[in-house]
């Protein structure tokens, strides 16, 4: 239910319409008894985390205290008395239409709760003017002094300093600022506790009671005596420290991380979001340093590395471009090509990388519109707390090459690198279409079938593999070359000078030699494993799976290496069956291994002509 609905509501029910408390305002609205014109409803339009919501104040008497406690309600925002109660319009619109009832009930009986369940419905009479005028509001005592008459004098004059003439808007964090000061020092030490809750509290919200069960906690607290309390004091001694109440920035700073660890990591971690932003936005507006912000920021700047490395990759190494598709995409860490061929694939992924980004030359801005978009938000200083701005003048405040803070009237303007959607799939579309035309240009493996993408991006992965190749034969030809064609001839003319001077017999002899020599290096040499492949085939699996391609011997190898032909073909099997859909290896009557002719072509294409 938002306002518009609790005005159709209470028009329909009650005959009655909300009033602008000040004629021609819009941010409060309040309904009058017909009885005696008192208020028994105010509505009011209060910004709670970032968004402005609406909030009505109910009086509900003796009552209000036990409605306070449910859900969805919680203490008045405008009118500071007992017998008031507020909730947040959208949260549990049941309970609050309830509430309402109970409220106009009592408006109508002169504060009597024994009334009829009947709809209530108020017909004006005729010389009643529909237009507003106004009343002047009744004095009431004030219910910060009702609660304890025994009011130390440090809080009896804080309560003094309130400025009444200072609009909501803004005076309310000046006179928490104000007071906050005034207080700065204060120490108490209550016996009693009153819990207390509300939106954006300060002092001016709390009772007698709960501003001494504040300062109490407050002392503990600085003397490292952490102790659990209501979320809205914790609260409050956040905003204090962001006022910079009693503390020098650095000071300020120190005591917030402190609570964090001490009390909010242990207590209560549904305010960690709400510090880590505080934290933030502290070090950029008292301009504590690079190492603070490094730590604040620590999260941001590694993200902005990563983008900083994407748009600039002619300042880092082809290494560093490399780790950031590994850590942004998927595809880098499985296909089988990059994995085997990575040296190659890092300079030219570079190469390809350096000329999409070519926005110019090929007609697209890939970067923006597939990877990352700058972006300038605006946000307030210390969003959803109360902090008074003393506009102060704050320079320009960079987080790192790729973020930066402009301070402009109490608001930041944020400049940065936002992800677009489907980044991860983006990338993992050109790394595969790098992929697929490096196989083919490259002669690095099977072909793959082409993903949808740009034809500007085919047109620079093209130029970015010319660029590679000319930079590969550049390296050759740098290449120091040595020509030993006079030192073959050279040897040849010894050689047969040698032969003309030995006798027949020795020549016999020397031949005999040779030939033993070359039946020994046979028998010694060692076997030539082709272990290259995409299918996880091991070195012995290998070696079999050719030997029977070439109808080569495998016997021996088998007997020396003490394997089992039957495990080896079972494991071939396994491992290629995703690729064949089939077993490739059978054994004959004789109980020996043998291609299955109708696989031989392809087995011969995949592990004899790559």
């Amino acid at each position: 239910m938002d306002s518009n609905q609790l005005f159709k509501y209470v028009y329909a029910k009650y005959g009655l319409k909300f009033e602008p408390i000040i004629p021609g305002s819009a941010e409060t609205y309040v309904l009058m008894s017909p009885v005696d014109s008192g208020y028994f409803a105010m509505l009011s339009r209060i910004k709670i985390n970032g968004k402005i919501r609406a909030v009505l104040d109910l009086k509900c008497g003796d009552f209000a205290g036990t409605i306070r406690d449910l859900p969805g309600f919680t203490d008045p925002v405008r009118i500071k008395d007992a017998a008031w109660v507020g909730a947040v319009l959208g949260n549990n619109d049941s309970s609050v239409k309830k509430a309402l009832d109970y409220a106009f009930k009592l408006a109508m009986n002169g504060k009597q709760v024994n009334v009829a369940q009947d709809q209530y419905f108020y017909i004006p009479p005729d010389d009643v003017e529909e237009k507003y005028k106004a009343q002047p509001i009744k004095p009431r005592k004030n219910l910060q002094e009702q609660a304890d008459p025994d009011i130390p004098d440090k809080i009896r004059q804080m309560l003094k300093l309130y400025d009444y003439s200072l609009l909501p808007q803004k005076g309310r964090a000046k006179n928490f600022y104000v007071q906050a000061r005034f207080m700065a020092d204060y120490e108490d030490n209550y016996a009693e506790y009153f819990a207390f809750k509300r939106f954006y509290p300060t002092y001016h919200d709390m009772n007698i009671g709960q501003l001494r069960s504040y300062f109490t906690w407050r002392s503990k607290l600085r003397k490292g005596d952490y102790q659990k309390t209501s979320t809205s004091y914790a609260f409050v001694y956040l905003y204090e420290l962001l006022n910079n109440v009693g503390v020098n920035p650095q000071e300020g700073y120190d005591k917030l991380l402190d609570f964090k660890h001490n009390y909010v990591e242990k207590y209560d971690l549904a305010m960690e979001p709400y510090l880590n932003d505080w934290l933030k936005d502290y070090v950029l507006y008292y301009q504590l340093g690079q190492d603070e912000i490094d730590n604040c920021f620590a999260q941001e700047i590694k993200e902005d590395h990563d983008y900083l490395i994407l748009r600039h990759p002619e300042d880092y190494s082809t290494e560093k471009l490399a780790a950031v598709f590994a850590n942004r995409s998927s595809y880098w860490n499985t296909s089988k090509v990059i994995k085997q061929n990575q040296a190659k694939i890092t300079e030219l992924l570079k190469c390809v990388w350096q000329e999409l980004l070519d926005a110019k030359k090929f007609g697209i801005a890939y970067y923006s519109a597939f990877v990352a978009k700058p972006q300038v938000k605006q946000q307030d200083v210390f969003l959803d707390s109360v902090f008074y701005n003393r506009e102060k003048k704050i320079p320009t405040q960079m987080v790192d090459a790729a973020r930066k803070y402009v301070f402009m009237n109490g608001t930041w303007q944020i400049h940065f690198d936002e992800p677009v959607k489907k980044q991860k799939t983006n990338l993992n579309t050109f790394l595969h279409e790098l992929d697929r035309i490096a196989r083919e240009k490259l002669k690095l493996g099977r072909p793959i079938k082409p993903r949808f993408i740009d034809q500007a991006v085919l047109k620079a992965i093209d130029a970015g593999i010319a660029v590679y190749q000319e930079q590969q034969e550049k390296a050759k030809i740098d290449q120091i070359k040595i020509d030993f064609s006079d030192l073959d001839k050279i040897r040849a003319n010894a050689s047969v000078t040698r032969d003309s001077l030995l006798t027949d017999e020795e020549k016999e002899l020397e031949q005999e030699e040779q030939k033993q020599v070359e039946q020994k290096k046979e028998i010694e040499k060692p076997t030539e494993v082709k272990t290259d492949n995409e299918y996880g085939l091991d070195k012995n699996e290998m070696f079999l799976l050719i030997s029977l391609l070439k109808n080569q011997p495998w016997q021996d190898y088998v007997k020396k290496n003490h394997l089992m032909v039957s495990i080896l073909a079972d494991s071939i099997n396994e491992k290629l069956f995703d690729e064949i859909g089939d077993n490739v290896i059978e054994f004959d009557e004789d109980n020996q291994p043998q291609i299955i002719e109708d696989y031989k072509e392809d087995l011969e294409d995949m592990f004899l002509k790559g």
